[in-house]
Order: structure tokens, then C-alpha cells, then sequence
């Protein structure tokens, strides 16, 4: 008996990252194409939730517990290393610039931090039929439906980082964008997705 694909668990290999900038004179001219990127591994999604312990008189076998805050950990971002692509860096660079007021008017280039939209979608059988999956003109002109994502707010470059060079190796440079953010709205199915774009942190 056939079953449908949408049982299975979401696979992980097939996803688009979205780095929104607000445009103007900041950050949107300074990394012109950041947002248009691909990325190989995106890495780190977390939250952990801070427990405030404290001991009360009489109360001698354990302490009493309750929430404290909140806090998220960094995400990472890879991707290989392209002539002409330098927009990780210069966002990097960018936020530098900016935090030593170096020639940037922080009044009209306060847009450092980007949001993050990352969208998991169907693999290329499930989102056509076992037959013919995707579309005939290829994958490009049909993703398939985004099943799951997520939205990271106010992202900004905790460090940038390029692997190590080895004439003994035959792989290829990986650069890494380690990203603090101020918290994540995740989706879980097509319609949720689809809204992601318009929820503000």
C-alpha cells in the first residue's frame, strides 16, 4: 500500500537563506548581493533557558528553582569561498567601520544587523510525483513547498572566519560567518512559512 511522502520526516539538504538588509547608505550598499547568497551548512540553532536557583530557611534537601532568561546561541553560516564574492567579509568589515565611526555617519548608517530567513524545502521527489519529480525546465523553476523554517532577529557578524590553507589537501576554502541574533520564530508548516517574511522581532 502507497503512503504518502509527507509522512516522512523533513530532510536537510535542501534550504535557502535570506540575509535581509534595509537598503539605503548602511549596510544595504556596503554588502551589495548579501542577501542573494547560498549557503552549505547552516548550523546552531538554540535557545537555553536560564534557571535562577535560591535556598530558603528550614528547606535543607535541595534549593528551590524558576526561570530566568532567555538567551540564544550563536548560528553559524558556511559557505565556500568565491572570487568576487567578498559580502560576508564586508559586512563583517562594515560593522567594524561602523563601531569606530570610521567615515560612517552613525545617525544615517545605524543598519547592522540584518534578519535572517531560512526556508527547508521539499526534496526533489516529494514535491513532485515519483515519476517526474520537481519540473521539467529543472529545479530552479520549482523549489518544491517549504515545509519548515525559521526567522532569526537582529543578526549581526560575531566573527568571520576563512578554513586554513594545506598543499597537502585536496578540499576546498570554507568560510564561516558566526552570527549573535535576539531570538528565533520557527515555522512548521507551508502556510506559517509563508508569513515568515512579515513577523518583526
Amino acid at each position: 500500500m502507497a503512503r504518502s511522502a509527507k509522512t516522512d520526516p523533513i530532510r536537510n539538504f535542501k534550504f535557502r537563506v535570506s540575509i535581509i538588509t534595509t537598503g539605503g547608505d548602511g549596510l544595504g550598499k556596503a554588502t551589495e548581493g548579501l542577501g542573494n547568497l547560498g549557503f552549505a551548512v547552516v548550523s546552531g540553532l538554540t535557545v537555553n533557558n536560564e534557571m535562577v536557583g535560591y535556598r530558603e530557611g528550614g528547606m535543607n534537601t535541595h534549593p528551590h528553582k524558576f526561570l530566568g532568561q532567555s538567551d540564544f546561541a550563536p548560528v553559524t553560516l558556511s559557505r565556500g569561498v568565491f572570487e568576487k564574492q567578498d559580502q560576508l567579509y564586508k559586512w563583517q568589515q562594515f560593522l567594524h567601520a561602523w563601531n569606530q565611526a570610521s567615515g560612517l555617519s552613525t545617525a544615517t548608517n545605524n543598519d547592522y544587523r540584518c534578519d535572517v530567513l531560512v526556508k527547508v524545502y521539499d526534496h526533489p521527489i516529494s514535491s513532485g510525483s515519483y515519476a517526474t519529480p520537481g519540473s521539467p525546465s529543472g529545479p530552479k523553476e520549482n523549489l518544491g513547498s517549504a515545509r519548515w523554517g525559521f526567522k532569526l532577529f537582529d543578526c549581526f557578524p560575531g566573527s568571520y572566519s576563512v578554513s586554513d590553507l594545506n598543499a597537502g589537501d585536496s578540499g576546498i576554502m570554507i568560510q564561516q560567518l558566526v552570527l549573535h541574533h535576539e531570538g528565533f520564530v520557527v515555522a512548521w508548516n507551508e502556510q506559517e512559512v509563508g508569513n515568515l517574511a512579515s513577523i518583526t522581532g
